[in-house]
C-alpha cells in the first residue's frame, strides 16, 4: 500500500480563495482548495505556476476540520491623499487631458481614484492533511519538509505555525492522529468532519471519530508515538 505524507495547516489567519466576484472583492473558502493544496506541492519542489508536472494533478488530498474556523472580514480604502493631486495632474497632462480631469485619472488599470478592498480570511483554523500519489510518495515528502519556495497558507503573509510536517505513514494512520477538545464529557473520542479531494470527487464531508487529547503538549506526544517518519535530513539536523 502506498505511503501517504501528512501536515498540519494551522496559523491566525489563512486564505483558500473562491473565485473573485471582482479584482477587488474575494472570498476565502471554509477550507483549503485543491488547487491551492496542488500548488503547494509543486512550490514546495520548485515548479512555478502552470509549469508542474501531470501528476500532481493526480494527487489525492483528504483534509481533516480539526477546529472550526471563524470568517473575518478585511476592509479598507484606499484612496487619494493630497500629495498625490501634483501627481494625478502630471498624470493627466501626459494623457492630453486637462490638469482638472485629475480626479478622474485612474493610474491603476480598471480602478478610480479610491480603491474598495474587501476579503474574508479564516481566523484560529487547523486542518490534518493527508497527501496521497502512488509512485511519488517520496517526492511529496520532500515538497513538504524542505521545499524551494515558501510555503504559506493561501497568502504570502500567512505562514503556517509549528509543526506543520507530521511525517510519512500508511493512509489510516491520519484516523489516530488526535483532536485537541478541552471538553472532558467527550471521553477519549470526539468527531471531526473529512473531505476528500481528488480528480472528479466531490467535497461532502464524512464525520469521523478521531481520539481526544486536552492539550497541545499531549497532541505532540501522541502524535510522536504514531510512528511517522521523517526525512532523514530533517531528523540529521
Amino acid at each position: 500500500m502506498t505511503d501517504s505524507v501528512f501536515i498540519r495547516l494551522a496559523g491566525p489567519v489563512q486564505s483558500w480563495g473562491k473565485p473573485a466576484i471582482t479584482g477587488n472583492f474575494v472570498k476565502t473558502d471554509k477550507m483549503p482548495t485543491t488547487t491551492a493544496l496542488r500548488g503547494l506541492i509543486a512550490g514546495g519542489l520548485g515548479y512555478r505556476r502552470n509549469e508542474w508536472p501531470d501528476w500532481i494533478s493526480d494527487i489525492e488530498f483528504t483534509v481533516r476540520e480539526e477546529r472550526r474556523p471563524t470568517f473575518v472580514d478585511d476592509f479598507h480604502t484606499i484612496g487619494s491623499r493630497e500629495d498625490e493631486w501634483d501627481f494625478r495632474r502630471r498624470l493627466a497632462i501626459s494623457q492630453g487631458l486637462k490638469a482638472k480631469s485629475a480626479k478622474s485619472v485612474a493610474y491603476k488599470p480598471g480602478v478610480g481614484a479610491t480603491v474598495v478592498v474587501r476579503r474574508t480570511y479564516l481566523a484560529d483554523a487547523e486542518f490534518i492533511v493527508r497527501i496521497t500519489c502512488e509512485g511519488h510518495t517520496e517526492d511529496i515528502d520532500r515538497a513538504v519538509s524542505d521545499p524551494v519556495f515558501v510555503t504559506y497558507l493561501g497568502r504570502k503573509a500567512f505562514s503556517a505555525t509549528f509543526p506543520f510536517y507530521l511525517g510519512t505513514g500508511k493512509p489510516e494512520l491520519l484516523q489516530r492522529i488526535p483532536n485537541i477538545s478541552k471538553d472532558t464529557q467527550l471521553g477519549d473520542s470526539t468527531t471531526v468532519n473529512q473531505y476528500f479531494l481528488a480528480k472528479g470527487a466531490g467535497t461532502r464531508p464524512a464525520t469521523v471519530v478521531v481520539p481526544r487529547v486536552s492539550t497541545r503538549a499531549e497532541w505532540m506526544g501522541r502524535v510522536g508515538q504514531l510512528g511517522l517518519k521523517l526525512r532523514s535530513t530533517i531528523q540529521e539536523n
